[in-house]
């Protein structure tokens, strides 16, 4: 951290990977997960200022394929206040499927609301970004990675990226999760089960 361009903090260490024992370098790039929805959700306030986007607007209105299945009311308001219903795509999805975008949002499409639309609250973890991002992918012809990057990300030379590009992968720190910590990305539906169980 620097105050006034001087340098007062610095703080790195340790190993980036537990597997080599690679060091820490400075530079290292780190995974921030949930950060991501913070800036779709930015993403979706420019298009909303700009007047494309509706947030009251059910989502189909820009997404049609959308509207199956009980989500035809669903609004991005709704999914941005994570009370849309539909928390996750219960459809089992390899790691592939979910870096490659499209077959999330085939599964989403075929997603069943889980609630009853508009009525609670549940964290949208894995649906948030997808749901939002097809929003902004509709309207803009960019994913929300692609789309960040022009309108934020490069004008104010910020290094966050949504979706690693190939020439950050080398300096990609690999996180361990904490000791007793069950497994990451374990959602649990409404009724307390695992999905699939």
């Amino acid at each position: 951290m620097s105050v006034g361009g001087r340098k007062v903090v610095d703080l790195w260490g340790g190993s980036v990977d537990d597997r080599t024992g690679r060091e820490w370098q400075e530079g290292a790039v780190l995974p921030v997960m949930s950060v991501a929805k913070a800036v779709v959700s930015i993403l979706a306030h420019l298009l909303a200022q700009e007047g494309q986007l509706d947030f009251d607007a059910p989502v189909a209105a820009y997404w049609p394929e959308f509207a199956r299945h009980g989500k035809e009311g669903i609004t991005t308001r709704m999914v941005l206040a994570h009370t849309a219903g539909i928390p996750l795509a219960e459809r089992q999805l390899t790691f592939e499927e979910l870096t490659a975008w499209t077959p999330v949002i085939r599964a989403l499409e075929e997603q069943q609301p889980l609630r009853e639309p508009g009525t609670a609250f549940e964290c949208h973890a894995h649906a948030f970004g997808f749901v939002v991002g097809e929003v902004i992918r509709r309207l803009t012809g960019r994913t929300p990675g692609r789309f960040f990057r022009a309108v934020i990300g490069e004008p104010l030379g910020l290094r966050p990226w949504i979706g690693m590009p190939q020439e950050g992968v080398p300096r990609l720190a690999r996180l361990v999760e904490a000791e007793g910590r069950g497994a990451a990305g374990v959602c649990r539906s409404p009724g307390g089960r695992r999905r699939g169980e």
